[in-house]
């Protein structure tokens, strides 16, 4: 304690020096970051909070054995080393000796509680508890007694996670997994400090007060319009942080009656993802764009309870009766086709997922479309489907597309489907809802891996838009998590999205190259489509 003392007033003297120096001048003009959140955050629970804005949000308030970077490396994070067994089973990370909490106090003169591997291991009890397993256990089920554990069947102190002294932390796996690295750089691998967890008697990640990171920065403010990132005073990890503070609108553009790119070009964020047509618009005013990860565009059908869809039949007639290589000038500008639901940047280790593997692609086949209505009605007792709607975003501009697919139904099936485009906001809220029978929309690829984007299939996942819950499925994909390669993860995944196609899930029809437009003067940022680190950004005053 008295070390760490010592290194904070030695740092305190320094930055007193910095002030007096010349460059510090360009220190002072820094100013906050700032950017827009579609949705609230309601909670900040590493082990359970999954969506894109919790992430954003957990992912700088801790800091994960490993930290990915913006071009897909790995690198040291509360972790500083690490070796593998040559076997592939056994993992021994060494954490740093140095690394703290942010629950000090410089005007208490509180020293903060050190970071240790048994924060690591209490992270992943949590995730395989039997009584509430977390939405990530299907990431980690390579880790031995993982399976066993989660089903009451072992105690929590036979997983293959074990602290050797304060800083030596070990995972067992069962079988090797190529990618448990990156997952372990992953939300949901993020420590968790036990005493505090208990303190806080069931409402960890819910509030300010309830919320303890060891990251760069620390939750300074919380309420419905913003949270606010200030630096963490008691950080000592590799990662610099450069900007006095972060705010984070949450729904602002909602409350304004704009949208984010609206409040971009009228300097109010500093940085917003768009879409290819937005990037032409950001392109003539010379704005600085960074490419994304793609995004793949595809029909989805909701599977309702008692309703046609819910049909196996029903859904691939639809499927099948629909033509991808007539679609012709009825793709929108800037988009491209694609017969795959997992984008072409997706990569496991590195490679590139679709040069390991491939599925069969949903085919055109009318006459089979035809004899699976057929089927389908026959089941239901019914001679045609009811009022069935296609829900359409406004922005995409995907009205000609949406005509052509009620056209190429109406031709081959004699079934008529209603078409309805709505404005993004009340598109997006129908979607989460699960109010909709089919819909055209975006699908998110977490991880830029191809798991991540099978994910938002799997039964109970709070991704699953369409309610497809198949056992099949997702034990096939919790294959992919533990293969032996890269290689053979692939094939399993390529298989899940063939189990998808045949049962009528999903029918990929478009791609579109993402992109993120900066503000000037900002610098730094390690952003990624599913990352965003705020440690090493800057933004200078115009």
């Amino acid at each position: 304690m008295k070390h760490q003392k010592e290194i904070r007033l030695l740092a305190l003297l320094w930055a007193v020096v910095l002030c007096f120096l010349p460059g510090c001048k360009k220190r002072e003009s820094n100013e906050s970051i700032r950017m827009d959140l579609a949705r609230q955050v309601t909670s900040l629970d590493p082990q359970f909070a999954t969506s894109w804005e919790s992430q954003v949000v957990m992912l700088n308030l801790f800091e994960g054995l490993l930290i990915r970077q913006s071009d897909g490396e790995l690198a040291p994070g509360a972790a500083e080393s690490y070796t593998i067994s040559p076997d592939g089973l056994t993992y021994t990370f060494q954490l740093r000796r140095d690394g703290t909490w942010n629950n000090g106090s410089v005007k208490d003169n509180i020293d903060p509680t050190p970071v240790t591997a048994k924060d690591f291991v209490f992270s992943f009890y949590r995730i395989f508890d039997p009584e509430v397993p977390s939405p990530w256990a299907g990431d980690f089920q390579a880790i031995e007694n993982s399976r066993e554990v989660m089903a009451g069947e072992l105690p929590k102190s036979q997983l293959g996670v074990r602290a050797a002294g304060d800083h030596i932390l070990i995972i067992t796996l069962s079988e090797p997994s190529p990618i448990l690295l990156e997952q372990l750089a992953g939300p949901g691998a993020l420590p968790c400090h036990e005493e505090f967890f208990r303190s806080t008697r069931a409402r960890y990640g819910q509030g300010i007060s309830h919320i303890l990171g060891n990251g760069p920065f620390r939750l300074s403010s919380w309420d419905e319009e913003a949270l606010v990132l200030a630096p963490s005073g008691f950080y000592t990890g590799t990662q610099e942080v450069l900007c006095p503070s972060v705010v984070l609108y949450t729904q602002r553009a909602e409350r304004d009656g704009t949208t984010q790119w609206e409040l971009f070009l009228d300097g109010k964020s500093d940085f917003c993802e768009i879409d290819s047509r937005q990037a032409l618009e950001a392109e003539e005013r010379g704005l600085s764009l960074v490419p994304t990860d793609e995004t793949v565009w595809a029909l989805l059908f909701r599977q309702e309870e008692g309703e046609p869809l819910e049909n196996r039949e029903i859904r691939r007639a639809l499927s099948m009766a629909i033509d991808t290589a007539s679609f012709g000038e009825r793709v929108p500008e800037l988009f491209g086709r694609t017969d795959s639901l997992i984008p072409q940047t997706a990569s496991l280790m590195g490679e590139s997922y679709h040069q390991l593997a491939e599925a069969e692609p949903v085919a055109y086949d009318p006459e089979g479309a035809r004899a699976a209505l057929e089927a389908g009605l026959s089941q239901l007792g019914i001679e045609a489907l009811p009022k069935t709607t296609l829900l359409l975003p406004e922005s995409a501009e995907l009205g000609a597309l949406g005509g052509y697919l009620q056209k190429l139904w109406q031709r081959e099936l004699r079934q008529f489907i209603n078409l309805e485009v709505l404005p993004d906001l009340e598109f997006q809220k129908r979607i989460e809802a699960g109010d909709f029978q089919m819909a055209v929309t975006s699908l998110s690829c977490e991880g830029g891996i191809p798991m991540g984007a099978l994910g938002a299939f799997t039964g109970g996942s709070s991704r699953n838009l369409t309610g497809y819950a198949n056992p099949e499925f997702d034990a096939m994909l919790a294959r992919a998590h533990t293969a032996r390669n890269t290689r053979e993860a692939a094939g399993y995944c390529a298989e899940c999205e063939e189990i998808l196609f045949q049962d009528g899930v999903a029918v990929p029809l478009l791609t579109q190259q993402g992109y993120c437009a900066m503000a000037e003067g900002l610098t730094g940022l390690n952003y990624r489509t599913d990352y965003l680190l705020f440690a090493g950004a800057a933004r200078t005053a115009g």
